[in-house]
């Protein structure tokens, strides 16, 4: 049964990489509009810190995430508790370090703006993910982003994620691109274009005001 389903796996992936057409919504969000001062807040305390070689216990299955460690991609930000225990991790990607975040993920990555960042490899600890850490952090990480003169807080939500980019919308961030990823006989080639109005009226539950 294993090798029957990665057998499959290994066929989907074939056929998707000799012919296919992949696509994401991005969204920004305005976090200069956001009132931080109601943010919500986790159910134990934490703070923010980069990243240090220590905490790899806690993150060892983040496999993706670990390769950008090792290929020193940054910046990574760990939020720890007041006993200094690491409860999750994410990239904050800003428009200075483009060229080594492209240089891991190649075309299929936006260039940011200078007014604009990212938060990416969002991964909260196991043991942590009833206390509302994710979002209390992602709070006080655009809060991090604003007091550097930031404006825009830009995300990449599949079209198939619907619930993701519900969620988003209800949070302030609205798609206002679509990213295009296009494989061909084995060659990847990611274009940005404007959101299509027909593919807007197939998306009724989304606001799309950028």
């Amino acid at each position: 049964m294993i090798k029957n389903t990665q057998f499959k796996y290994i066929i989907r992936t074939i056929k998707r990489r000799t012919y296919s057409n992949i696509y994401f919504f991005l969204v920004k969000k305005d976090v200069t509009t956001v009132d931080y001062s109601k943010a919500p807040k986790a159910q134990i305390d934490i703070k923010l810190r980069e990243y240090k070689n220590s905490d790899y216990e806690y993150f060892k299955n983040d496999a993706l995430g670990n390769k950008l460690i090792q290929t020193k991609i940054p910046t990574c930000l760990v939020a720890v508790t007041n006993d200094n225990i690491p409860c999750f991790r994410c990239w904050f990607f800003e428009p200075l370090n483009h060229k080594k975040v492209q240089s891991f993920f190649g075309y299929n990555y936006p260039k940011l703006k200078e007014d604009e960042f990212m938060l990416e490899l969002v991964h909260t600890v196991k043991e942590y993910r009833s206390q509302y850490v994710y979002v209390a952090a992602n709070f006080m990480l655009m809060k991090k982003a604003k007091d550097l003169g930031y404006r825009w807080v830009i995300g990449c939500i599949s079209l198939d994620n619907l619930q993701s980019l519900k969620g988003a919308n209800r949070a302030g961030a609205h798609p206002y691109k679509l990213q295009i990823t296009k494989w061909r006989f084995f060659r990847r080639k990611t274009i940005y274009v404007d959101i299509p109005e027909k593919l807007k009226t197939k998306y009724p539950q989304l606001s799309f005001t950028y």
